[in-house]
């Protein structure tokens, strides 16, 4: 019975803390990169670029499973032409 009356009844949450704020700083390079890579290809297709970066960028942040969710959303539905690709009407010429 001593050894339970002993026993710290508050712990240092400082580790805790350390762990979460770890935590949250790795979700935070995710969701830039992530927000970065949307905005970069939504500018290059015909979407909205800003709309999307925001929403899948909040959403990643603040709910991941729900960004997660947005993310493969608009993978699915973005158009398939990009205005940078360059076409090609005929032939490739033998100098090429």
């Amino acid at each position: 019975m001593l050894e339970h009356a002993l026993l710290p009844l508050q712990t240092d949450a400082g580790d805790l803390m350390m762990y979460y704020l770890i935590g949250a700083l790795v979700l935070l390079l995710i969701t830039i990169g992530v927000a970065y890579w949307v905005y970069k290809d939504a500018s290059k297709r015909a979407n909205n670029e800003l709309l999307w970066t925001i929403g899948v960028a909040g959403l990643l942040f603040l709910f991941p499973p729900l960004g997660i969710i947005a993310l493969i959303i608009y993978v699915v539905i973005r158009s398939d032409v990009t205005s940078g690709e360059p076409s090609q009407d005929g032939a490739v010429s033998s100098e090429w």
